[in-house]
């Protein structure tokens, strides 16, 4: 249950529109739908957005799961921040791109639970609540059932201890094996706050430079670029040690340089998050194996950086460096 949230708060008592559990309506304006929910976490939209969860309402299957996956990761992380009243406010433009956004595959869920059970731990051996009525959000699960598969997958991976508390309750207990294992995953680079940028070395791309690392760091990443990095190593030697240490890649395709290419398939191989961009005018390029991704295509550099900090936080939720 998002912890931001208590049957105190202020506001009317009713349903989340998102996924229809309990939740409070904070009054503010007859402009802004304030929500606080135990599943969606805290959410702030235009009024606009009714349309869009009502059709969500009447959809089958429903794809409304993905903004609860993201609504809830924004509240975790502002909450753990002691920063709980500052949530962005979302319009219909933002919530069609997470709607579009790809689910996280398998390995990135049961990484993303475990750190999340870890994040409710205040110290190795403490046992924590997990409820699966509401809790499956955070891992972009799709209902209780899919939270209780993950939670199950950990058991039997030997990275968690469970416990029944009741008939939608679980009681946890991070093992010594689930922490060797997110140690290692921040060590690799999978849980580290940088953020690798694979783009055509050339002065034509300086405004495209600049708003993807706008995107990244608002995002509350770190952007690295390899031509602004000091190094003694070979070139190559450098890029794949900083991609290594890196928890996700942008991959800008604008002027089909092979780089790119491979630096976006090194990061796949080691099953970490690429981000695909290109320019508009240069989409008709990009060779068709890659075509399968969901690619932000731009044409404009400031439309650039927020489709692009949207589509990192819907993936990876908010990162740890303030912007």
């Amino acid at each position: 249950m998002y912890r931001g949230f208590t049957k105190d708060e202020s506001g009317q008592v009713t349903w989340c529109p998102l996924c229809n559990s309990s939740c409070h309506q904070i009054p503010e304006d007859r402009r802004v739908i304030h929500v606080i929910c135990q599943c969606c976490g805290e959410f702030c939209c235009s009024i606009e957005a009714r349309s869009i969860f009502e059709s969500l309402r009447h959809a089958d299957p429903s794809p409304g799961y993905k903004l609860s996956y993201v609504f809830r990761s924004f509240s975790e992380h502002d909450f753990e921040r002691g920063n709980p009243d500052d949530f962005p406010m979302f319009k219909c433009a933002d919530l069609e791109r997470f709607l579009a956004t790809p689910d996280p595959a398998t390995t990135e869920k049961l990484e993303m639970l475990l750190r999340y059970l870890a994040s409710l731990s205040r110290y190795p051996g403490q046992r924590i609540s997990f409820h699966l009525a509401t809790d499956y959000s955070v891992l972009c699960g799709k209902n209780a059932a899919e939270g209780e598969f993950f939670i199950d997958a950990l058991a039997e991976a030997g990275s968690i201890i469970t416990s029944k508390l009741g008939a939608l309750g679980l009681e946890c207990v991070v093992s010594s094996s689930g922490w060797q294992e997110l140690e290692r995953a921040q060590q690799s680079g999978a849980d580290s706050p940088n953020g690798f940028i694979a783009m055509w070395f050339d002065s034509s791309q300086d405004a495209t430079r600049e708003s993807i690392k706008s995107a990244i760091t608002a995002a509350g990443y770190r952007p690295i670029r390899i031509d602004e990095v000091e190094h003694t190593n070979k070139i190559d030697d450098e890029i794949l040690a900083k991609i290594r240490q890196s928890r996700f890649l942008v991959a800008d395709f604008t002027g089909q340089r092979h780089g790119v290419y491979f630096e976006a398939g090194f990061m796949l191989g080691l099953g970490r998050t690429v981000i695909w961009i290109c320019n508009k005018s240069d989409f008709d390029k990009v060779h068709f194996d890659t075509r399968q991704y969901n690619t932000i295509v731009y044409d404009k550099t400031d439309e650039l950086k927020s489709r692009l900090q949207f589509r990192i936080e819907a993936i990876l939720g908010k990162g740890p460096i303030p912007a």
